[in-house]
């Protein structure tokens, strides 16, 4: 089991030069910490998240050394499927091997407005663009052809330097989408704030359809996670800004597994700490982590720590180095027998 970082800040925290800078110095935290990862993601719709994610990973590469380096997720359908071939190719050369894909689908009609494509065929567009990738990373020269896209003896090089081309991990939380995760794709990620349950169940589901196809599954979970030695410093720097994250998300669709909830405003900070935040001291976080591996099959976890509203740089970098010090070498040490 390994833990990354997701970033997801964009421009609501200050000028686009700091910010990114901000990140790039999480990058190398992540690096120097022991995290498997650091990924971006991408909303194209408004100033919380920045809209290229893979123009980030190349700079993250930059100034890593070991952790993975690529999306969690990208729009898929949004980008020409040969061009993202190419980037993500790209992106492996120049990380020595560490690029990793997490696409999705998106949940915002705005997204592809923004951009002017088809929201109505968006999961057509997003299975051919998997398997394009797939072909392009794979094979010598090809030809494609469906619905959405039609190429004809095409070839992308640089090839990249991971043997079968570069991992491919699908976000989904509809029946649809976890069938075409296990069909298609290397592995599938949740979303950042569906509960244990909803989590487990919809593994269970991912898990069969994968195996299904000859695959070996593979879930990795994205979760808010705040570790703390105290907790009161820690619902001051971390409580607000989490739940208002939380309730704007929900106000998405993005979270659909609060029964009885019919508005953002009766959410709770202690319901998303129950099950679905890795939140509290260090051995507390390494116990939640537990359960998640142990009750839903978690494989891999990504960690947002930041959101676009906070907390500040310095804050996140202190309980990333918690994190990091006492967190992750605890998860690599074997339980003790009850």
């Amino acid at each position: 089991m390994s833990v990354g970082v997701l970033f997801t800040q964009g421009l609501v925290t200050g000028d686009p030069h700091t910010v990114l800078g901000e990140i790039l110095e999480q990058a190398e935290a992540a690096d120097r910490l022991g995290f498997s990862a650091a990924l971006t993601t991408e909303h194209k719709y408004s100033e919380e998240y920045f809209g290229s994610p893979l123009h980030l990973a190349f700079a993250i590469a930059a100034r890593t050394r070991r952790v993975k380096v690529g999306t969690a997720i990208a729009i898929a359908p949004l980008y020409n499927p040969v061009e993202l071939a190419q980037d993500a190719a790209m992106l492996d050369q120049l990380s020595g091997g560490r690029a990793w894909l997490g696409l999705g689908a998106g949940y915002m009609p705005v997204d592809y407005s923004t951009v002017g494509v088809s929201w109505d065929d968006r999961a057509q567009r997003f299975d051919e663009t998997v398997r394009i990738l797939r072909a392009a990373h794979t094979r010598d020269r090809f030809s494609f052809a469906d619905e959405i896209y039609s190429f004809d003896d095409v070839s992308v090089i640089p090839k990249p330097v991971q043997a079968g081309g570069v991992p491919l991990h699908l976000a989904a939380w509809t029946p649809g989408g976890l069938r075409r995760a296990g069909r298609l794709a290397d592995g599938w990620i949740t979303n950042a704030l569906m509960s244990l349950p909803t989590m487990s169940a919809m593994a269970a589901d991912y898990r069969a359809a994968a195996e299904a196809q000859g695959r070996t599954p593979h879930v990795t979970s994205i979760r808010f996670c705040w570790p703390y030695t105290s907790r009161e410093a820690a619902l001051e720097e971390f409580g607000d800004t989490a739940l208002a994250m939380a309730r704007t998300l929900f106000d998405y669709g993005a979270i659909t597994d609060l029964p009885g909830v019919t508005s953002s405003s009766e959410i709770t900070l202690e319901e998303f700490v129950k099950d679905r935040f890795v939140f509290g001291t260090p051995q507390e976080c390494v116990e939640t982590i537990g359960r998640f591996r142990d009750e839903a099959g978690v494989d891999d976890f990504l960690m947002i720590f930041r959101y676009p509203t906070g907390p500040d740089n310095a804050a996140v970098l202190q309980a990333m180095e918690l994190f990091g010090t006492e967190v992750l070498p605890a998860l690599e040490r074997p339980a003790v027998p009850a």
